[in-house]
């Protein structure tokens, strides 16, 4: 069945649309196979209108499927002229469209589909004027699937890199300001996740892992928001490894940055020179004085 269709179409094409035959037909015969015979009717039909409308009205109608979430066949309308005239502004067009319908179905898969084709679009129009909104929706596809900070960051990483690539890259975008509130949200649940792991290595008594981490969220994530807790569970670290003078200079800061934290009321008295050894030497001497 596929074949003969093949065969009456490849000779009503290039009689009737000898350009287009040679263009578009590796299109046709997939769309053909998918469709099978149960549905050969309406997919020829497709087809043939395919064929013969201009660019510009394909596209109109694949965009005013999508729009109405009729995904799958408008999607054959904006792939049809993405694919066909993809130097053509109205292909470029069609494929940031495309890739647009994807991120609107609201997916995991649709949101995976959407993030290859916003990067295909980057890779392949990189000086496109809608280039920084390709990088805003990309983006976007990780951020909606970003999880809680006790779970995987991957797609909070990824969010937040392409977020700091826009802001970087162009900064008069009008996505910028939005693109900056959303970096730092997934900024914050980055520092968030590494400050629960550094938590967890705490509760356990492995200081070691516990300063590593601790060290790491006050260098990367100097904002954080729960930055006070941290300088007093990171200082009682360095004292727990016998860093005395490195346990000091967290809680001095803690004392600086906030000073009235009631973290410092469990910040142990710092000893003074002479509290180490120093004390009975002292006290015998003024005995003896006395006597």
């Amino acid at each position: 069945m596929i074949r003969s269709l093949r065969r009456s179409l490849e000779t009503m094409t290039a009689r009737t649309f000898p350009t287009l035959a040679r263009r578009a037909l590796p299109l046709v015969v997939l769309l053909l196979a998918a469709g099978g015979c149960s549905s050969g009717d309406s997919t020829t039909k497709l087809t043939r209108e395919l064929l013969t409308l201009p660019k510009e009205e394909a596209y109109a109608r694949g965009d005013a499927l999508v729009a109405k979430r009729k995904y799958e066949t408008g999607r054959q309308y904006l792939r049809f002229v993405a694919e066909n005239y993809a130097n053509d502004p109205i292909g470029k067009q069609a494929a940031l469209r495309l890739a647009d319908s994807f991120f609107e179905e609201g997916t995991p898969l649709g949101y995976l589909e959407a993030q290859a084709r916003y990067k295909d679009f980057r890779s392949r129009y990189p000086s496109h004027p809608r280039a920084d909104y390709a990088l805003y929706r990309l983006a976007q596809t990780s951020d909606r699937q970003a999880e809680k900070p006790d779970r995987d960051q991957t797609n909070t990483r990824l969010a937040a890199n392409s977020y700091r690539d826009l802001l970087s890259n162009y900064p008069d975008s009008p996505y910028s300001v939005e693109a900056r509130l959303r970096y730092k949200a997934m900024l914050d649940l980055l520092a968030r996740h590494e400050f629960l792991v550094a938590q967890f290595y705490y509760r356990r008594g492995a200081w070691r892992a516990a300063k590593g981490r601790f060290d790491t969220l006050m260098a990367a994530f100097p904002d954080f928001d729960g930055r006070e807790q941290v300088l007093y569970l990171a200082g009682d670290v360095e004292r727990k490894l016998g860093h005395e003078e490195d346990a000091f200079a967290l809680w001095d800061s803690l004392r600086k940055e906030y000073p009235s934290s009631a973290y410092l009321r469990k910040v142990p008295r710092r000893p003074s020179p002479g509290d180490s050894g120093g004390t009975p030497a002292a006290g015998l001497s003024q005995s003896r004085r006395l006597r």
